[in-house]
């Protein structure tokens, strides 16, 4: 009976160390994968270990898929919280917030290191506040959700204020029908000014009212990653408003109602005394 008791402890205590040692691993759908960093459409994104294996999650065996958006993986975490596997999935897995514990794995503020051409040149923000920057290497998100009435077969841009308003400066990848993601590099203090567009001035982003916008604003910070998420109301070659377009012909003798397409209750124009 003692032997037995003794055996049944060993067996659990066994038990409990395999539990303890199961390495921490979540599940979702990828957004972007570049840089030395992983990240889900759920917002999160994490550091990737210099060593990461990329595996088929259905048979475990490496793959020279490269991960990308949209893709479905499964990620397992080391013991510093890097990513140390990435098990791609060809079938949809679960994608919802990631527990408190892998949470606590998700990239973080970085400390900011003295820069002698930047940290001594002051910026203000929105509220008047000065600060400095140390100018490091930061990975920025843009992430917009463009309207439903744009072309399935669309392609959305990114025209920055640095690149003259080039309409086709920065391309965006797909996420899925209606969202978009760009991921760029860039020092933090920058002070970017930006609109979305669909490659050309005539299809780029307008406000509800369907008149031209201020330019989107987005100051780069000390961290490893920046997001900016956007909304597009409306492109500026959809037909949104209300507004009638102008005439481009005058009532006549000969053609009394040019205007056929009027509102109702609305009066045909006279023709012109001659």
């Amino acid at each position: 009976m003692k032997n037995a008791r003794t055996r049944l402890t060993a067996l659990l205590g066994a038990l409990i160390l395999l539990a303890a040692a199961a390495p921490v691993a979540a599940t979702g759908q990828l957004l972007a994968y570049q840089d030395g960093y992983v990240f889900f459409t759920t917002g999160d994104g994490f550091k990737v270990a210099p060593n990461v294996t990329v595996l088929d999650d259905a048979t475990k065996q490496p793959t020279k898929q490269v991960p990308a958006p949209r893709d479905y993986a499964r990620v397992v975490f080391n013991d510093a919280g890097e990513v140390s596997e990435i098990d791609l999935s060809s079938k949809a897995l679960p994608v919802a917030a990631f527990p408190a514990q892998v949470k606590g794995y998700a990239v973080s503020v970085s400390s900011p290191y003295p820069n002698p051409d930047l940290a001594a040149a002051p910026a203000t923000s929105a509220n008047g506040v000065r600060r400095t920057f140390s100018g490091i290497p930061v990975l920025v998100k843009f992430y917009v959700q463009v309207p439903p009435q744009t072309p399935l077969d669309a392609q959305v841009y990114i025209a920055t204020d640095v690149s003259n308003w080039n309409p086709e400066a920065i391309r965006m990848d797909r996420v899925d029908a209606m969202h978009f993601v760009a991921i760029l590099r860039l020092a933090s203090g920058t002070v970017l000014h930006y609109l979305y567009t669909r490659g050309s001035i005539q299809s780029e982003e307008r406000s509800a009212n369907g008149l031209a916008m201020k330019p989107r604003e987005i100051v780069v910070n000390d961290s490893d990653t920046n997001t900016t998420d956007g909304v597009v109301a409306t492109w500026a070659d959809s037909n949104g408003s209300n507004l009638l377009n102008q005439p481009t012909v005058f009532p006549t003798p000969y053609n009394p109602a040019p205007f056929p397409n009027l509102p109702r209750g609305v009066r045909t124009p006279a023709p012109s005394a001659r």
